[in-house]
């Protein structure tokens, strides 16, 4: 599957993943200061950048893997201009979600990892 297709997969996943969870989904794709949101939600509580990753296969590793420092900071960065544009109070927070499916495509495992730091 195409880099973009499955990223869109991954990210239609995850929505309906969260809003199964009661979060709203406010946002897709959101782009603040040259970096990338690719879900922006709520849980009523706080404003959440949430970065989705989907792997296909364990070839190049589990989605997990594939979120490192450097990633992170520049969700933070991202998420700082978000709450101050939307001006938030409380504390945004960064969430991740993986989705790990098998080589065959017949089983999916979607994790929620809340408040990554």
């Amino acid at each position: 599957m195409h880099t973009r297709a499955s990223g869109e997969l991954g990210e239609r996943i995850a929505a309906a993943f969260l809003i199964l969870k009661g979060y709203r989904i406010l946002d897709a794709n959101v782009r603040v200061a040259r970096r990338e949101v690719d879900l922006l939600a709520t849980d009523g509580s706080a404003i959440i950048a949430v970065e989705v990753k989907l792997r296909w296969g364990r070839r190049f590793g589990v989605a997990a893997e594939a979120i490192d420092e450097r990633k992170l900071a520049r969700l933070r960065v991202a998420l700082s201009g978000i709450a101050r544009e939307l001006g938030e109070r409380g504390s945004p927070r960064i969430d991740v979600v993986t989705i790990d499916i098998d080589e065959s495509g017949d089983r999916m495992a979607v994790e929620h990892y809340v408040g990554v730091t």
